[in-house]
């Protein structure tokens, strides 16, 4: 499907993206400006992302599915979206980070939507990452491979090492590959910077699947 040049987190070459077409750009108007971020269906009318990139005074919001970001082309228009109701920025910018969003029609039935992680204790296998953060100042679809780091339970957030990602990236998917299956674990949230280098903060998904199903309010 892939290959990487080394060990250590990479972005992946030679990828065959028909596999990560489940992986969106979001557009999100804000009385300042637009902004972007990343998020992946989970339905073919559902898509998960980072709360944060939600909150505030949002005018609009639009879905592309593009290999990278074009405000003129195609895009897919929201009916509505809900952030998680334990998501506090002031206390914390990665616990309960996801949002969910409803769409106001289909995406291609073409769209690969993988399973969700039900066995969120084991993490082996290929971890993926998949954003349109901005680089070379475009926002293009990108599949990182970062490393395991830990697991944090009480707060159901998987740590990775990894240090390729920029603005325009939270809310993409992280999928983990095993015994030729792929699975939707996690969503990309934030990035921590220190002595140990740069990690990143990523909600569990299995964890969340009652909020995530749940009624639309």
């Amino acid at each position: 499907m892939f290959m990487t040049t080394t060990a250590t987190t990479a972005i992946a070459q030679n990828v065959d993206w028909s596999n990560f077409n489940s992986s969106l750009v979001i557009e999100v108007t804000r009385p300042e400006g637009k902004y972007t971020c990343s998020g992946v269906a989970i339905k073919d009318d559902m898509v998960l992302t980072a709360a944060h990139c939600l909150e505030g005074k949002i005018l609009k919001v639009r879905i592309f599915n593009q290999a990278a970001y074009d405000p003129t082309a195609k895009s897919w228009s929201v009916e509505h979206f809900e952030l998680h109701p334990e998501y506090n920025k002031s206390e914390s910018n990665f616990k309960s980070d996801l949002a969910r969003i409803k769409l106001a029609e289909k995406l291609p039935s073409s769209t690969t939507i993988f399973p969700i992680l039900k066995n969120e204790k084991n993490f082996q296998g290929k971890l993926l990452r998949v954003g349109y953060g901005a680089r070379s100042s475009s926002n293009i679809r990108t599949l990182i491979t970062p490393l395991f780091k830990s697991l944090k339970n009480e707060d159901k957030v998987l740590e990775l090492d990894d240090m390729y990602s920029y603005s325009g990236d939270s809310g993409g998917p992280i999928f983990i590959q095993r015994d030729g299956q792929m699975y939707l674990a996690a969503i990309h949230s934030t990035l921590s910077y220190g002595p140990e280098g740069k990690f990143s903060y990523n909600p569990l998904v299995s964890s969340q699947r009652d909020w995530i199903f749940a009624t639309w309010n």
